[in-house]
């Protein structure tokens, strides 16, 4: 007999195991149930509390399981050209602390750099941008180009933009804008989302349990995963590489993990001093946008040029584009100092039949002082 739902609400709260089955089964009755104030409750609770029991990776599988059914059957999934390495790259969101578009810039001075990276992303709920938020600013066009066409973009230039926002319409109509922090589909289901079969992907966590995660994409179906996040103190949570700060990060290859990466990852954002100022949001989404475009045109001498190597260093890693992260490192320095990035970037929009002259005006200087986001603010994003 199935878990009821008040039965796996209750579950939780024992130390003792779940079974997968009850998991699934209770996390379908409750997305079943009618909208209102108490299906949310059991959905946070239930979420929230499979993530804080461990969390234990048969049970949260079973629950992105329940959750990936609504959606599934109508995903379409379509194949890069035969023996190119594609690296499908996005994160958790929820970071506690806020940042320019860091992770957006990285794969484009990746794919600069050789790579071949699916940038999957949305819009954000209370982050000033996204990456998707991006993406328009600087005047291309996602939505229209079919997801055929931008693998064929990605396989051309390096980059391509596969927005995650439409993939799971029903579970979203019964999950989106509810959840402020991290829980248990968090690990996992924003990195299953993608359009386009990637050999590998990396994959950001606003949670220290990078190891958990990265076991259960594997598990999941992902050939090659690295999961990523860094840490300043004990709060504030990104799901991006920080130079200088505690970085934690979890390749999975093959069912085995790369102790030896790990280690290089850390290695690679200690050796940069840490300059959170530099990378902080800003108030403004023209001026969050437009400092990420400084550091592709080789604009900005701050120390957000070395986040955005760090985390394209891994890109490049990840692709087989460099043969490791301090090579990497330099690399992307290379690319970011020539502003070599800002033509990949100029080249998508135009491929994507965008707009030119929006990506120009954020070459202008800017007058106005920017004011920065609180870092204890909350972000809603898709999981």
């Amino acid at each position: 007999m199935a878990v009821t739902t008040p039965l796996l609400a209750q579950k939780i709260n024992s130390p003792a195991d779940i079974a997968p089955q009850d998991v699934h089964d209770g996390i379908a009755s409750i997305l079943s149930l009618p909208e209102g104030h108490t299906r949310d409750v059991m959905l946070g609770s239930v979420l929230t509390g499979l993530l804080l029991r461990g969390p234990r990776l048969e049970e949260v599988e079973a629950a992105i399981r329940a959750a990936t059914a609504l959606d599934r059957s109508g995903w379409d999934f379509h194949q890069p050209p035969e023996g190119m390495r594609f690296v499908g790259y996005t994160g958790s969101g929820k970071k506690t602390f806020k940042t320019i578009n860091l992770s957006t810039a990285a794969a484009l001075v990746a794919a600069t750099g050789g790579a071949h990276v699916a940038k999957l992303g949305s819009r954000s709920a209370s982050s000033k941008t996204g990456s998707r938020d991006f993406i328009d600013l600087v005047g291309a066009t996602s939505d229209t180009v079919p997801h055929r066409e931008m693998v064929d973009i990605t396989a051309e230039l390096g980059f391509g933009f596969f927005s995650i926002e439409n993939r799971v319409p029903e579970f979203d109509r019964r999950y989106g804008g509810r959840f402020q922090a991290v829980h248990a589909l968090s690990l996992a289901f924003p990195a299953l989302l993608t359009p386009v079969t990637c050999s590998a992907y990396v994959y950001g966590l606003s949670h220290p349990a990078v190891g958990a995660s990265a076991r259960l994409l594997a598990r999941l179906g992902l050939p090659d995963v690295t999961v990523i996040n860094s840490s300043v103190g004990q709060a504030v949570q990104v799901d991006e590489l920080i130079p200088g700060s505690t970085v934690r990060a979890c390749r999975v290859s093959a069912g085995d993990e790369d102790l030896t990466f790990n280690d290089a990852v850390r290695r690679g954002a200690a050796s940069m001093p840490q300059d959170l100022t530099s990378v902080t949001q800003h108030e403004d989404p023209r001026e969050n946008v437009a400092a990420a475009v400084r550091v592709l045109a080789g604009r900005d001498t701050s120390q957000a040029r070395n986040a955005v190597a760090l985390n394209a260093a891994l890109l490049m890693v990840m692709s087989e584009a460099a043969p490791t992260i301090r090579s990497g490192i330099d690399k992307a320095l290379t690319i970011i100092d020539s502003g070599a990035a800002l033509d990949t970037l100029q080249q998508f929009v135009r491929l994507t039949g965008g707009t030119p002259h929006q990506l120009r005006s954020f070459l202008r200087p800017v007058t106005p002082a920017a004011f920065l986001v609180s870092p204890g603010a909350k972000e809603a994003a898709s999981c």
